[in-house]
Order: C-alpha cells, then structure tokens, then sequence
C-alpha cells in the first residue's frame, strides 16, 4: 500500500511538470485539458477530472497552475470520498534554458490536497487496481527509473491522508500542514521537513515536526532518512518528546522494513522522564501494527539506568517482551510525594492530583526483572530482587516476586496501580528471617517490637509517602517474633516491684524500659492504619501473657489487654493473700504513647475473678458437708411405730435418697464444670467495681464450720 501511495505522489507531480511542458509549447493549456485528463487517466487506472482554471504564466518561470483536480474511486465504493483531489497546484519551468532544448524544473507545490484510502465493508480497498495499466511493464522486469526526474523545492500545504473503514465506522488523517523537499535527484542527499499531526476520532493523537535528510535510489528500492530529529506530544497523556537516529527504508518490500540505527527517544509525561536508546541496530516489520526488535538498548526512568531487550509492538498500546536488568529501581522516586497540605487542599477543591501516570495507560508489556536493589515505597528497599512483571493498562504487576528484605527473605507479590490518585498499592508478601524493627519503623519511624519475625500478609494502601501510607493502610495476616524485645514497658519491673504488695489499686504508672520475650505470636487485622490485635501470646523467662489489642500508629498510641500468667516459682513470691485469689494469673491494662504506656491492675476483672473463685469453693465445700450430714445412720432411739409402717417407710426413704442423690450430683457437675470453663477463659476488663467486703473476704481465709 505504502508504495502505490509513493508511486501515486511522483506520477502526480510528473503529470503536472508534464502539463507544465505541453503549455510551454502550446500556450494555452485549456486546449489540451482532456488529453491531460485522459494520460492520467491511464497511468492511474482511475478517472482523472480537471474541472478547474488552468493559468500559465512566463518569464522568467513558466508556470502552470491548476485547481480542482480529482482521481475518482474503482466501482463499489459510491459512499466514499474520492480516491485524491487537490485543490491547488502549481509547477515551474525556466524559460531560457526550455529555449536551448533543455528542461531545468522549478518548485512545484500542492495546496489544500487529500489523499483518501478507503476499506469498504466488504474489505476491499480503492488503492485495488492502481497502476493496472502499467503493470505489464513491471512484470517484462524492467525497474522503476526515478533518474530522469529532477526537480527544484517540492512544496505541501494542508495535505491530508485519510484511511477509513468504512466497516468500523473509523477514520484516521495524518494532516501535513508543511513539508518541503529540497531540489530532489534520484541518489542524491535532500534536505526534507514537515509538521503535522495525527487525528484519530476528530481528537488530535500525535503532533510532530521533523528535521532530516532524505535519499531516494533511482530504482525506489531505498530511501534513506539520515540524521533525522523528530520533536512530537501526545495531548491525552500530558505528554512531549523527542526522538532522533537514521533510518532505511525499501518501499517495494512486502512488508515494509525498515533498519534504525543510533536511535534515541525522550519524553516527559508529568514527573515522569523516559529515555530509550539503543545500543545496536532496531529492525521494525510495518504491517497492520508496527513490530520492532530491541536486541540491545538502555532505557532510563528519571535518571534511572536499565538494560533491556526483546520486542516491541506499536498499535493501539506500545506492548512487547522484554528483559530488564539493572543495579536500581526505585518507584518511589517516580512518584516524589506531594506536600499533604497541598493534596488536602487540591482534594478538598476537586482539582486534578499534582501525579499524574495517564501516559502509563499505552503500555502492555511483559517483561522478566532482574535488579540489584528494587524500591517499592520509601524506605521498603528489596536486593537480589527476580521477577517476573507486567505493566498493563496503568497496572504494574510483580508476581512471582522473590528478594532480600530487612535482613531476611521476601516472597510474594506486589501490583502497583498508576489509575487511581494517589497510586494503590498491594502486596502479598511472605517474610522469613525479617528484622521486625525496620519493617515496622517503616511506617513509624520506631518500632515497639524487635526481634526475627517471620510474617504473612495481604496489604493494601495508596500513595508512597509514610504519612499516605499510614492514613491508608489495609489488610490482615499473622506473625510470629522470636528472641525479641517489646519496647516501652518492662514486665520483669512490674513483677518485682509491684507485685510483691497486696495494693494492686495503687499500679497504675509507666514502667518504661523492655521486655524480652522468647516468642510473640498472633493474627493482625489492619484497617486505616489502626492494627488490631485479636490473639496476642507472649512466652518469657519465668512468666507468659496472652490477650488482645491495638495499635493505632497513626496517634501513636497502644491500648493492650493481658492477662499475665506467672509460672509457679513467680507465683510462690506473691503475697499468700494475693496468691490465692489470683493463683498466679494477673490482669493488665497498658495503654496510653506507643513506647512509653501506663501499666495498670485491671482490678474488676481480678475482683471478679477471686469472688468466683471463692464463692465456687464455698459452694463445693458446702455440698461435701452436706453429702457427710447425709450420710451418718439414722439413731437407734428411733424406733417404728409397727413392723409393716417400718417396712414401708424404709423404702419410700430409700427412693427419695437415691432422687436427693442425683440431683446433688448435677449440682456438682454443672458447677465444677462453670468453674472449670471461668479458668479456661482469658481474663478481660469488666465494668462492675468490686466492694470491700468482697475484697476483704478474699483476703481472709477461715476453715469451714465442722
């Protein structure tokens, strides 16, 4: 198709510097109309008007210009534009040497001219056909000779190429608004410019001005386009560029091909800066989408260098493979975060986000990642990272993911999405052997945890800033830290110090310091930044804790309840008062800033866990006594009024027994197992406030009545 369009463009011009000649030598050149409309009728293949004025004018230039030209459409295409029609064209011819026998051409121009190419619905094109006349001669083998045609400036004003498909209701021009070609010979270097642009659905795609010089062979079977430079944007992105390099052409193979050799591209979309360039020859096949082969280049993202490789496709998105290699990749440094105030306030009024990453809306490419050190958010820094990746439609995706993180190993995924404001970010992660301090103070900037942990999460939140993030955060897990450090309140102080006393009203202070642990467990579920603690199991040295919790890192503050349960060397160090009512399992309040909490006795749940403790030992005892009084004989000064009544007696007494019997034995049971059921569960705060007899009662331990 291309070379029938390049064909059909000389034969234009050729025509006119033809018309040129004959009006030179007949003076008026509407005598020859017809005979001009019929000649290019025949090369064509089409119908050929020329329903305009035709004027010539002399010395020093003959000149012929001519307005209204058509080339008219094959059958079957009634509905469609013309296959061409020029509004205006002009050619020259220097009079004195026409004199002496030799033709010396001037500048020929085209005016307001279209070049329609149509696809009916049945998929047949109007470019079918072109050239018929002429083809027998290409086919006896003789070539296309360009060498006889030498011309001044060639010049195009508001020309426009339109392919419509007619089936898909679609249309695309590429409008030159200029180009000019220097004085043209076959083989020779001419200078060549133009700017246009690229309209799609009546929206402007492409705006582009290009610089370079141009070679065309004598046989069309090179054209050359040397130290070029094109400066283009793309309006719906955002976005402005530049590319440059040297290229060859061959119009007459099928497909077209075409070799790029030093070529580089730059463009700046937002904060966004990509340059590209290869660092040996890019091979580009031109069909119905534009296929090219990287087989070496550097792209850079903002100053950041990465090797790739492998192929690309130019249609609607820019997709491919490839191979990305380099020693650093930081993505949040392609997204600098924005002042908070300014995002508020910029939210708050609707207007557009300070980021914008629409340009990453062309891109479908699947590519392989083998990077040194790989930076998802600020302050998350992966080494030795392999993955293998996709960027899609504003979606960058990393799975599987694996890599070195915080001293430990990562395994997971992670997906980036550019189509939200501010950017989404998920992960999935599995993290074994991680210093817990550095991933929490991540988001922190401290940590109140130390330790190896090892992790499973989903993670969502948005932006790459730690304040987003924070205000964001999303997700749920499980964790597991071993030989490590709770910072901000010392437990083994709070055993030694306050514990040996019978006043646990009077604990309700900050501890600060550490507790070492050897394991902490449990699950976290995270919303908005708050982390929720649901299970919480604590194993240290002589003592464990379990209970629940929160941590809320954006107020930077905890809110814990645990229920301390000291081994049995701790427990026989507590006063026997407080030994009995608590056997050893004391619960804890800590709440309060997240590295320095109040630790407090949480005496309802305490009072009320002695009171039952008391009140079911009274009960069992009470049941014993009972069961004894039960069991001593009935006294020998009884004696029954009549043998029979005696007989009788006996054993209704013996039936109502057995019943007191079992029903005693329920009583047992159901209250043992209430007892038994209060110790399995985990101790919790209560509302009710315990009175000071209970206290007291507690406190004083009497022997049962005999």
């Amino acid at each position: 198709m291309l070379r029938k369009i390049i064909l059909l463009v000389f034969i234009l011009i050729a025509l006119l510097i033809a018309a040129v000649v004959i009006a030179a030598l007949v003076i008026d050149p509407d005598d020859y109309r017809e005979e001009l409309a019929q000649r290019a009728s025949q090369q064509l293949g089409r119908e050929v008007r020329l329903e305009g004025p035709m004027e010539l004018t002399f010395f020093p230039w003959l000149a012929l210009d001519i307005r209204d030209v058509t080339v008219g459409n094959p059958p079957g295409f009634d509905e469609a534009p013309p296959l061409a029609g020029i509004e205006r064209a002009t050619a020259s011819i220097r009079v004195l040497p026409l004199l002496r026998g030799d033709i010396e051409i001037g500048a020929v121009t085209l005016e307001r001219a279209g070049l329609h190419v149509v696809t009916a619905r049945g998929g047949a094109s109007n470019l079918e056909g072109l050239f018929e006349p002429a083809e027998p001669a290409a086919e006896s083998g003789q070539p296309t000779d360009l060498s006889q045609i030498r011309t001044g400036s060639v010049r195009f004003d508001n020309v426009v190429l339109s392919l419509i498909d007619l089936a898909a209701g679609s249309r695309t021009e590429l409008q030159l608004d200029s180009l000019e070609l220097g004085s043209f010979a076959a083989g020779q270097d001419v200078p060549l410019s133009l700017a246009g642009r690229l309209v799609e659905g009546g929206e402007t795609a492409l705006t582009m001005a290009l610089d370079g010089t141009v070679r065309v062979s004598a046989d069309l079977g090179e054209v050359a386009l040397s130290d070029w430079s094109l400066e283009y944007s793309l309006p719906a992105a955002g976005a402005e560029g530049e590319a440059g390099g040297s290229l060859v052409v061959n119009p007459l193979a099928e497909p077209l091909r075409i070799e790029l050799t030093g070529f580089t591209n730059r463009i700046e979309a937002g904060e966004l800066v990509a340059e590209l360039s290869a660092q040996q020859p890019v091979t580009a096949i031109i069909g119905d989408i534009v296929r090219a082969s990287l087989p070496a280049a550097r792209l850079s993202l903002n100053g950041q260098s990465l090797d790739i490789e492998g192929e690309a496709t130019i249609g609607e998105t820019i997709g491919g493979r490839l191979a990305v290699s380099g020693e650093r990749l930081d993505l949040a440094a392609l997204a600098p975060e924005s002042d908070s105030d300014a995002v508020q306030t910029e939210s708050a009024s609707g207007g557009e986000a300070a980021q914008d990453f629409s340009a990453l809306g062309m891109f479908d490419l699947g590519f392989s990642l083998d990077l040194g050190e790989l930076i998802l958010v600020e302050g998350a820094r992966l080494t030795d990272v392999t993955a293998r990746s996709r960027l899609r439609g504003g979606e960058l995706t990393l799975n599987p993911l694996s890599a070195k993180l915080f001293g430990g190993g990562f395994e997971g995924s992670a997906r980036v999405d550019f189509n939200q404001q501010p950017p989404e970010v998920v992960l999935t992660p599995e993290l074994s052997g991680i210093r817990v301090a550095e991933l929490a103070s991540l988001l922190t900037g401290r940590s109140p945890v130390d330790g190896e942990g090892e992790f499973r999460m989903d993670l969502r939140f948005r932006g790459f800033g730690a304040q987003q993030i924070l205000e964001s955060l999303d997700g749920s897990g499980n964790f597991a830290v071993a030989d490590g450090v709770l910072q901000g309140v010392d437990l083994q102080a709070l055993i030694d110090q306050e514990l040996t006393t019978d006043n646990l009203g009077n604990i309700a202070r900050t501890f600060g310091g550490e507790t070492h642990f050897r394991t902490l467990s449990g699950g976290l579920r995270i919303e908005d930044g708050v982390i929720e603690l649901p299970g919480v199991d604590l194993a240290a040295a002589g003592y464990a804790a379990t209970g629940q919790g929160r941590i809320d890192l954006g107020a930077n503050r905890v809110d814990y309840a645990l229920a301390l349960d000291l081994g049995e060397e701790l427990t026989q160090k507590l006063p026997g008062a407080l030994r009995r009512a608590t056997q050893g399992r004391i619960p804890l309040s800590i709440s309060g800033e997240l590295t320095r909490p109040t630790v407090s006795v949480d005496l309802a749940a305490l009072a009320e866990g002695a009171i039952r403790e008391e009140l079911g030992r009274r009960l069992l005892e009470a049941l014993e006594d009972d069961d004894e009084e039960e069991s001593v004989p009935q006294g020998e000064g009884e004696q029954p009024d009549a043998r029979g009544e005696q007989a009788s007696g006996e054993g209704q007494a013996a039936e109502e027994a057995d019943e007191d019997e079992q029903r005693r034995d329920a009583a047992r049971s159901l209250l043992r197992g209430l007892l038994e059921s209060r110790e399995k569960e985990p101790e919790s705060a209560q509302e009710s406030q315990p009175s000071e007899a209970a206290e007291e009662e507690s406190e004083t331990e009497e022997p049962p009545p005999t």
